[in-house]
């Protein structure tokens, strides 16, 4: 016939029990999806920070490559000042020597 109502409160106590483990299933996803927000968050603000890191590295890469040139030019205009500088005094040694004579 019908179940006594030992039987159902049994049912029942079990069905509670089995929507008690849902609901804590369910608490622990959220968590997992808070932890997956949160970290999905650190990981964008790891990669901003990176990319302004990279930003600033090319900046100064780019700095030190305009000053390396500018050395650079600066030094080979002094090497040519020194050459002409050279040549000049030469000139001016032979043409002493030939006075002299």
């Amino acid at each position: 016939m019908s179940e006594s109502i030992e039987e159902l409160k049994k049912k029942i106590k079990i069905q509670n029990d089995i929507i008690k483990g849902y609901e804590k299933v369910l608490r622990l996803n959220e968590q997992e999806l808070e932890n997956a927000d949160e970290i999905i968050r650190m990981y964008e603000t790891i990669i901003q920070y990176s990319g302004q890191e990279l930003k600033n590295v090319k900046e100064a890469f780019d700095a030190t490559s305009i000053v390396t040139n500018l050395s650079r030019d600066e030094l080979i205009t002094a090497m040519n000042r020194i050459k002409e500088l050279e040549l000049t005094n030469k000139k001016l040694r032979e043409e002493s020597l030939k006075f002299q004579s």
